[in-house]
C-alpha cells in the first residue's frame, strides 16, 4: 500500500458527540472512494444524488470528533495539479433533486467538518474555507444516470479534482447531462490548495469537528492528485491528437484547464504550447 494515491493507515480516531453509532469504524476512511452502495438486493451507483452510505464505507465524526489519516504517498503542493489542487476529501454531501427523478441539483446536503494538513503529523495547519463534508458530491461514473442501481462502464477519475470556480450556484437546476459535463470526468471531492497554509507537500490529513456543532461529518476517502503532464488534457499519460480535440473544444473559454498559459482564455497561444509538447509523456 506504500505509495498509494490515498489514506493508507488510521492514526488516530476519536467518535465525537453525535456520531452514528453504526459508522465508527474508521478503516473505511482508506483506499479509494466509493462507486457503489446499497445492499445485494437493492444496490445504488454512487452519484451526486445518491452517496455512499453503508457502514463498511463511511465514518463518522461527530462534535468534537476526529479522524486523522496518514497518506500512502504524500500530497504535493505542484504547479501541474489541476486548478492548483493539491488532496480531494470525499463524504457522503448529496444535492436534492428539483426535477422529480431527473438529477437536476437543488440543495446540498453537507455536514462541515474542518479539514488540516500536517507534513510530520505533529505540527498542523488548517484549511481555510473548507468543508470536509461539503460540496461536490462523489460522483463514481461518467455514464450512469442519476439514481441508477447498475454501475456504468466509464469511471470517473478520483484524483482529477473539480474546477474549484464551479459552484452549487452554478450548478442549481440544470439537467443531469449538464451537471456530467461541469463534473468534466472528475470525481468531485472537497479540493484542497496546500499553497493556502504554505505547505510543499503533506503526510497527514485530519478531519475534526468543532465541540458544539450540529452535524456529524461522514468522511468515505481522501486522494491525493495527480500531477498532469503539460498538455496530457485528458490525463491519458501521453499528449496526442486527443488533446487537441479537446482543447479546440475549449477554445474561448475561461477557467479551462485547456488554458495552457494561464492567460484567462483558450486561445492560439494554448494551441500552439499544446502542438509543440506533443508525445510528452
Amino acid at each position: 500500500m506504500a505509495d498509494s494515491p490515498f489514506a493508507t493507515r488510521v492514526v488516530s480516531y476519536v467518535a465525537g458527540t453525535g456520531a452514528a453509532a453504526s459508522h465508527r469504524n474508521p478503516q473505511t476512511a482508506l483506499g479509494e472512494p466509493s462507486r457503489a452502495t446499497g445492499t445485494a438486493s437493492a444496490p445504488e451507483t454512487v452519484t451526486p444524488f445518491q452517496p455512499a452510505w453503508m457502514t463498511n464505507q463511511i465514518v463518522s465524526i461527530g462534535a468534537g470528533g476526529s479522524l486523522t489519516l496518514e497518506l500512502g504517498q504524500p500530497a504535493i503542493d505542484s504547479p501541474n495539479n489541476p486548478f492548483g489542487v493539491d488532496l480531494i476529501v470525499f463524504s457522503n454531501a448529496f444535492f436534492s433533486d428539483v426535477s422529480g427523478g431527473g438529477g437536476s441539483p437543488g440543495y446540498c446536503f453537507a455536514e462541515g467538518g474542518v479539514i488540516d494538513v500536517s507534513d510530520d503529523g505533529v505540527t498542523w495547519f488548517e484549511i481555510p474555507g473548507a468543508q470536509a463534508d461539503g460540496p461536490m458530491p462523489t460522483m463514481g461514473f461518467i455514464d450512469a444516470g442519476p439514481f441508477d442501481s447498475s454501475p456504468g462502464e466509464l469511471p470517473t477519475n478520483f484524483r482529477k479534482p473539480m474546477n474549484p470556480a464551479i459552484t452549487l450556484s452554478n450548478l442549481q437546476d440544470l439537467d443531469y447531462v449538464d451537471v456530467i459535463n461541469a463534473y468534466d470526468g472528475s470525481g468531485g471531492g472537497v479540493g484542497v490548495d496546500l499553497a493556502s497554509v504554505g505547505l510543499n507537500q503533506a503526510h497527514f490529513v485530519r478531519i475534526r469537528q468543532p465541540i458544539g456543532a450540529t452535524t456529524s461529518p461522514e468522511i468515505d476517502a481522501v486522494m491525493v492528485v495527480q500531477a498532469m503532464i503539460f498538455g496530457d488534457l485528458d490525463g491519458s499519460g501521453v499528449v496526442d491528437s486527443a488533446d487537441i480535440g479537446g482543447l479546440l473544444g475549449e477554445f474561448g473559454k475561461s477557467n479551462s484547464p485547456a488554458d495552457l498559459n494561464h492567460s484567462g482564455m483558450v486561445d492560439s497561444a494554448d494551441l500552439g504550447s499544446l502542438l509543440g509538447a506533443i508525445g510528452n509523456v
